[in-house]
């Protein structure tokens, strides 16, 4: 005991010698967001891109929406985009690539390019073949890289100029994360367990780098201690059960690529950790997530035990990564499934709140409450809409409004599901669609921190909003 007594008081020495730990404050460099909506002008500058599904023959159509009004804008012919599609902007939003299927099949899927400021198409038939999972230019627009697959798995590299394939890849599951380094000459994926959920014994996720020119390998390496896919509950299960209420673990981490930076970040889903894919120097690293402590409290939990997360049917995590590349900021829902009195199975939503993550050391420097189970950050930064769908509420969403200047919540919208959307001019504002029934669509625009609703009407056709960013 006397030993251990003068080896505290060595400690507490040491410490107090050392450079004290600066506490965590919420950033003060961020400028003060502006409150006022854009001027919308009725002008094709300050429209919104929508698609509206028109029926089985007509597929979904393109058109540009003023948000002031909610009405098409007269004199630009709608773009027909087929039965399913998938889109991307280039870097400088002047052009729209679309991959579009001509019938309810994952067949004969072409590109449709369209210069948006001159309203003009031009399609290019590559015959692709799969569900596209995820697509994205080069940085300097002249590439697109498009992952696609249903059974087997590919990515695609397409000539925009030319609209041809310039290369083309088949990997053994599909890909779900995808972008190019910051020089566009590599490209780099996330590949999960996901895709191979009928193997219970699948191996963990994989990141990969491949050079853009012909898809060739430059590296990769498997994420050990990630998990993320459809796991059985015990050794009993067999793959005929996983889709059985109780017997697998829906694990899904939160993943985002840093902006500007050649890193992928990586929160767990099923334990307090943060994985940081850092593609430039072909590393990977894991740390624990640990609330910031104090010189003190770090020297009291050097004796303390470690707590590990607990996992119920299903973990979904999201995440988005300041503009800064400082923080993360991570929500996400636990699902339990339960037998009630009668036998029926139920499903019981639990959110996880609001996180404030380090991207330097994986230290939470903030946890808030919040019944949101999804999350999106403003193109500047400055507001992260945290979403909720009422749960037992009759599905009617709700949104609130954190302002990451001061860390503080602004505002809270009930009947709104809130989205930030790019007007082609660049400015953005808050938009929101949901449903109450097939025929009952619900579509507004808000002002980029919510204070006002600048437009809002009810149709029998659903709006998907194509300006997110």
């Amino acid at each position: 005991m006397r030993l251990l007594i003068v080896f505290l008081t060595l400690l507490l020495i040491l410490t107090a010698c050392a450079s004290p730990i600066q506490p965590t404050i919420a950033p003060t460099d961020v400028s003060e967001p502006e409150s006022d909506a854009p001027a919308l002008d009725g002008t094709f500058e300050t429209s919104l891109l929508v698609t509206e599904w028109k029926g089985n023959t007509e597929g979904s159509v393109l058109y540009p929406l003023d948000p002031a009004s909610g009405a098409a804008l007269p004199n630009y012919t709608p773009i027909s985009l087929g039965y399913s599609s998938y889109h991307a902007f280039s870097p400088d939003r002047q052009t729209l690539a679309v991959v579009s299927f001509p019938t309810e099949t994952t067949y004969h899927g072409s590109l449709l390019l369209i210069d948006l400021p001159a309203w003009k198409t031009e399609r290019f038939e590559l015959e692709l073949t799969g569900w596209v999972n995820t697509m994205v230019f080069s940085p300097n627009g002249k590439r697109l890289a498009i992952a696609h697959g249903e059974s087997n798995y590919k990515v695609t590299m397409v000539n925009i100029e030319e609209g041809v394939i310039t290369a083309q890849s088949q990997t053994d599951s599909f890909i779900s994360r995808l972008k190019f380094t910051e020089n566009g000459e590599a490209l780099m994926l996330y590949r999960p367990t996901f895709g191979m959920m009928n193997e219970l014994n699948a191996p963990p996720p994989q990141v990969l780098l491949l050079d853009a020119a012909d898809l060739s390998p430059r590296w990769s390496a498997e994420l050990e201690e990630v998990h993320d896919g459809i796991f059985p509950k015990d050794e009993n299960v067999t793959p005929a059960d996983l889709y059985e209420p109780g017997q697998a673990l829906y694990i899904s981490p939160g993943l985002a690529f840093a902006p500007e930076q050649d890193t992928l970040y990586i929160v767990h889903a099923d334990a307090e950790q943060l994985t940081t894919v850092n593609f430039g120097a072909q590393k990977v690293e894991t740390v624990e997530i640990q609330t910031k402590l104090s010189w003190f409290e770090r020297l009291l939990s050097l004796t303390a035990g470690v707590a590990h997360a607990k996992i119920a049917d299903g973990t979904h995590k999201q995440v988005a990564v300041s503009p800064d590349g400082q923080f993360l900021y991570v929500t996400g829902v636990n699902h339990a499934s339960f037998q009630n009195q009668h036998g029926n199975w139920q499903l019981e939503q639990t959110p996880l709140g609001l996180e404030i993550i380090q991207t330097r050391d994986g230290s939470r420097v903030e946890h808030l409450e919040t019944d949101a189970t999804e999350l999106s950050l403003s193109p500047d930064g400055h507001f992260l809409y945290l979403r909720n769908w009422g749960n037992n509420q009759g599905n009617i969403p709700s949104t609130e409004i954190f302002d990451t200047s001061d860390w503080q919540f602004v505002a809270r919208k009930d009947k709104i599901s809130a989205t930030p959307a790019l007007l082609m001019n660049g400015e953005f504002l808050l938009v929101s669609a949901y449903a109450s029934s097939e025929t009952s669509h619900y579509m507004s625009v808000l002002k980029p921190d919510g204070s006002s609703v600048l437009a809002e009407w009810k149709g029998t056709e659903y709006i998907y909003w194509l300006s997110t960013p």
